[in-house]
């Protein structure tokens, strides 16, 4: 007789039954080399499991479990996200510098690319507040002398420009 927890996973196509290796496993699939810097267990039931609703509480708390034993993520504790609001606890990706920043078919991430709300400097010195960021549109106001300047510029985020702008504190 098995006497090892199982755990269910009600997924859109189909319920999953998994051991908890088996579901901690997955996690460690999910996260490794993962290019998000800050990730939480909900985004990982969303992303990683194609999960629909909320996770279980006994399977949250396995990827909690996981992503805490996990080399390269750091427990930051509370973090507001803006799809799931305040979640604790949050993790920060401490090998986020040396991630891939494309998916696996060598597509381009907008999103990994890029800090929403961060300044960028440009090839030409010009400095950048990125307000706006989505896979094909990514703007910003220039700043000059601590002011934003003119107004919201459209930054081809695949192009040249781009990809030499350098993010300043």
């Amino acid at each position: 007789m098995d006497l090892e927890k199982k755990y269910l996973l009600r997924l859109p196509d189909e319920n999953l039954v998994m051991t908890k290796d088996e579901l901690a496993a997955h996690v460690e699939g999910i996260l490794k080399d993962h290019p998000s810097e800050f990730m939480n267990g909900y985004r990982v039931w969303y992303e990683g499991f194609e999960g629909c609703g909320m996770p279980s509480p006994d399977v949250y708390e396995v990827i909690i479990e996981t992503m805490r034993a996990m080399d390269g993520w750091e427990d930051i504790g509370p973090m507001r996200w803006e799809k799931y609001g305040v979640v604790n606890p949050s993790f920060k990706n401490l090998n986020y510098a040396s991630a891939a920043k494309d998916d696996p078919n060598g597509n381009f991430m907008l999103q990994h690319r890029f800090h929403l709300g961060a300044h960028y400097q440009g090839p030409d010195g010009r400095v950048f507040w990125i307000p706006i960021m989505e896979d094909f549109n990514m703007r910003g106001f220039e700043r000059k002398d601590g002011k934003y300047v003119g107004t919201m510029v459209e930054i081809d985020a695949r192009g040249e420009y781009a990809s030499q702008m350098v993010e300043v504190k």
